[in-house]
Parts: C-alpha cells; sequence; structure tokens
C-alpha cells in the first residue's frame, strides 16, 4: 500500500493512495484500489477530508463473484489527533457514498456507509514523526452500512491492525503488519474471516515555502 499528503498550502494538501490486495498465497490478484482527496488542515490535531474512490475486485475466496466487479465513491472524512505523554491517538470518522456494479450487470446500486477508527501510536524510542523512530501501532476499524439497499448487512465489516513501523524522516514512514478482517455478505449469512499481511509505504511532502 502507498499513502501520501502533499502539503502545499498552510490549510491545504493532497492525498493520494494505492493498495493492490492479492490472495492465495499471493499467486491472485484480488483487489485494485485507488483513493484521491483534498484535506483542510483546521488545525495542527484537526482535518478534514473529502475525495474519491475507484475500486476494481476480481473473484476470490470460498464465495467468489461470477466475475470482475467494481465500485466508485464519494466520501467526507474528519480526523483528529491526540498525545498523551509517548502515546499518539487518532479517531476517524469517515463518511461514504458508495456505487456498487456486481459482475455481470450493467447498472450500479448505491448504498452508505459509515466507519469509525481509532488508532493507538507508541514510538519505541524517540518521539512521533522524528527521523529514524521504531514505533509500533495498531486500530480497530468498525464499518457499518445503511440506504435502500441494505438489507441484512448492517454490520458490513470490522478490521483489527497491529504493525511494526520505521519513521526514516518527518516525511517517509514504512509499516509490516498483520490485519484480522470480518466481512458481512449482503445475503447477512455468509461471513469472511480474512488474515492479511500488511505493508505500506507513507510519503507526505511539505512543499510549502515557508516551512513550521
Amino acid at each position: 500500500m502507498y499513502f501520501g499528503d502533499a502539503r502545499f498550502a498552510e490549510r491545504w494538501s493532497l492525498h493520494t493512495e494505492f493498495q493492490y490486495r492479492r490472495t492465495n498465497g499471493l499467486r491472485d490478484p484480488q483487489q485494485y484500489f485507488y483513493r484521491i482527496g483534498l484535506n483542510y488542515h483546521a488545525s495542527e490535531k484537526l482535518m478534514l477530508t473529502a475525495g474519491y474512490v475507484y475500486l476494481l475486485s476480481l473473484p476470490y475466496g470460498d464465495y467468489p463473484d461470477p466475475g470482475r466487479s467494481w465500485e466508485r465513491r464519494f466520501y467526507q472524512q474528519l480526523q483528529l489527533e491526540e498525545t498523551y505523554g509517548k502515546l499518539g491517538i487518532m479517531h476517524r470518522f469517515r463518511q461514504e457514498q458508495r456505487w456498487l456494479r456486481d459482475a455481470g450487470s450493467d447498472t450500479y446500486k448505491i448504498s452508505n456507509r459509515s466507519r469509525y477508527r481509532i488508532q493507538l501510536t507508541l514510538p519505541i524510542k524517540g518521539k512521533n514523526d522524528e527521523p529514524n523512530t521504531l514505533y509500533v501501532t495498531a486500530y480497530n476499524d468498525l464499518f457499518i452500512s445503511y440506504g435502500p439497499n441494505v438489507k441484512q448487512n448492517i454490520f458490513n465489516q470490522n478490521r483489527l491492525y497491529g504493525a511494526l513501523g520505521y519513521q526514516f524522516t518527518k516525511a517517509t514512514s514504512l509499516e509490516l503488519g498483520y490485519l484480522y478482517q470480518i466481512v458481512q455478505h449482503d445475503d447477512g449469512q455468509v461471513f469472511e474471516y480474512n488474515h492479511t499481511l500488511q505493508a505500506s509505504l507513507t510519503v507526505n511532502p511539505d512543499f510549502r515555502k515557508n516551512k513550521p
């Protein structure tokens, strides 16, 4: 995975993201995920974001779709960060408007989803965001669906994550972690329990002329 927030003004930055997900022992592609967003930095602790997502999914797992499926999504997000000593806590509230197209269909169905993530980050040595710092991080991300096309799967999924990370510079970090994901299918009867190894690179360049 790649994440980036490029700061180009005092209050504004551009979010870019790409995720390449594979399955079956990394042999088969599962999903291609693209996200872009515009961030507004209301303060040092509060950031607001609005953006767009494109997602392509391929058949995978014990209950695969009959073919490729697509999703187009708009989202709005509030991210609040707090610090208690060396411990960093991040709360993220995200609202999503989703257009989903199943395999073999020419039309999109619409649903909505709310998400809440709480994330803890603790440096093993040094301080958060300082160069050459090893840290541990963990989060829980809950997904709730609603709308006219949501029937049995109001609970959409939950993601529990833990990782070891290294902050190379103030702008660049790398994480390797484990994600446990529970997903409920549309019928409300089938549940997936996915174990995932994640590698993520974060690059947050600052292009402001007068940097703080």
